[in-house]
């Protein structure tokens, strides 16, 4: 059963998240990533794009907002699983800058 929430959405960090799952995919696909795992990557940043737009699309209080609310969580954690403690940040973060330069990314 759907709560009704009305506190804040975490706007910012979650395209904060977004951001970092952007990357992930670019990295991923650059080293080749397997089609599942872009997949994957895909269906998480889909999730969260659609909690953003359903939390700016109705207020709090409603289930359109509460629903938001369920996705941004459930994408949390869903983020979490894309990476793990062996993960280095380095590759991610040289894609990222590669990026902003709207460059290829470094293999």
């Amino acid at each position: 059963m759907l709560t009704i929430r009305r506190d804040p959405f975490p706007f910012e960090p979650a395209r904060d998240l977004l951001g970092i799952v952007r990357v992930i995919y670019a990295d991923a696909h650059a080293r080749g990533a397997d089609p599942a795992r872009l997949r994957g990557i895909r269906e998480v940043g889909a999730e969260l794009r659609t909690a953003i737009d359903l939390a700016k699309r109705h207020p709090p209080g409603t289930l359109g907002f509460s629903s938001a609310w369920v996705r941004v969580e459930r994408a949390t954690t869903q983020v979490g699983d894309l990476v793990d403690a062996l993960t280095p940040a380095a590759p991610l973060i040289r894609t990222a800058i590669a990026r902003a330069k709207k460059r290829s990314p470094p293999r």
